[in-house]
């Protein structure tokens, strides 16, 4: 853009920018970065002494600018950086080491090269490469909701995913980002609703716990009760049979003595009644030799009375 004719109408040339002039701008409170951008583009209305990089009043307005530049702060540091104002146009190695002198971390600077690309400024430079290849990277992008640090728009994008949060603030902090107002209070309520319903778990947990105890023992106190009665139902059963088959014996044994008196006591009842023999205080049975001998002696058949001795 061409300089404006009243730009180079307070020194001795009307057609050179000089001390003159810059200093009749500062008297009309234009911006000192407006000044530069406008001579760097006309370079051709500095006289040689007073081009970039020869030290004369480029140089000193660039200073200026410099100066008037706002300083780098973690709220606006990124989207208030004035390009072009640290070294040539666009952002390159000046930029880089003005803003890390000022406390911009590496990942700031990433975002300053981010910046430049949204804005259609030039950054092409090896030094600009570099923070593009080298700089840290974010799994979140801080500067696609909000501004460039972390505030309430990101917390919104991430809805209420406590451990994302977390980390996505921690990893601000540890990266020098600002962390928006709102925000640190926000994780603490989702912390503190956590932890009440970890409470809750765990007091499910354990309600559950006792319940299952407490179904476990009744369930065993059940199956005892079962088994105890079985086993009485048993022994009861063993006791009736018992008794049963002792009254059956009983019954036997009194119906095989006409007297009601056992087998045994009959048996030895009988032997009782065997008769004695000859000899005295011996029992014993007669020898049936004695009968037949007596038979013998009359065999023929009859006495002299034609009788036989013996009477059947």
């Amino acid at each position: 853009m061409p300089l404006d004719s009243s730009w180079l109408s307070r020194g001795d040339s009307a057609t050179m920018f000089g001390q003159a002039d810059w200093n009749w701008l500062r008297g009309q409170n234009i911006p000192t970065l407006q000044v530069m951008s406008q001579l760097r583009d006309n370079q051709d209305k500095l006289a040689q002494n007073n081009k970039p990089g020869q030290g004369g009043l480029f140089e000193r307005i660039q200073q200026q600018a410099q100066a008037e530049a706002p300083r780098w702060e973690k709220v606006h540091g990124v989207d208030k950086w004035q390009y072009g104002t640290w070294g040539g146009t666009g952002f390159g190695a000046a930029d880089i080491e003005a803003a890390t002198e000022q406390g911009a971390s590496p990942y700031q600077l990433r975002q300053l090269y981010d910046r430049a690309g949204q804005l259609g400024i030039r950054r092409d430079t090896p030094a600009a490469q570099a923070i593009a290849a080298n700089a840290p990277t974010s799994e979140w992008d801080y500067g696609a909701h909000g501004g460039w640090g972390f505030g309430m728009a990101d917390v919104d994008a991430m809805g209420d995913n406590l451990e994302q949060l977390r980390g996505a603030a921690t990893w601000a902090r540890q990266n020098s980002l600002n962390i928006g107002a709102g925000v640190t209070e926000h994780i603490a309520r989702l912390d503190a609703d956590a932890r009440d319903q970890r409470h809750l778990d765990h007091l499910t947990e354990l309600d559950n716990a006792q319940a299952a105890r407490d179904a476990e023992a009744a369930s065993l106190t059940a199956t005892f009760r079962a088994d105890t009665l079985a086993q009485q139902r048993e022994a009861a059963a063993v006791q009736q049979r018992l008794q049963e088959e002792m009254a059956t014996q009983a019954a036997r044994v009194r119906g095989s003595s006409p007297t009601g008196v056992g087998g045994a006591a009959a048996i030895k009842g009988s032997r009782l009644s065997i008769k004695s023999g000859g000899r005295k205080g011996t029992k014993r049975f007669a020898r049936p030799t004695q009968y037949m001998n007596t038979l013998g002696t009359t065999s023929g058949g009859s006495t002299s009375t034609g009788k036989s001795p013996l009477n059947l």
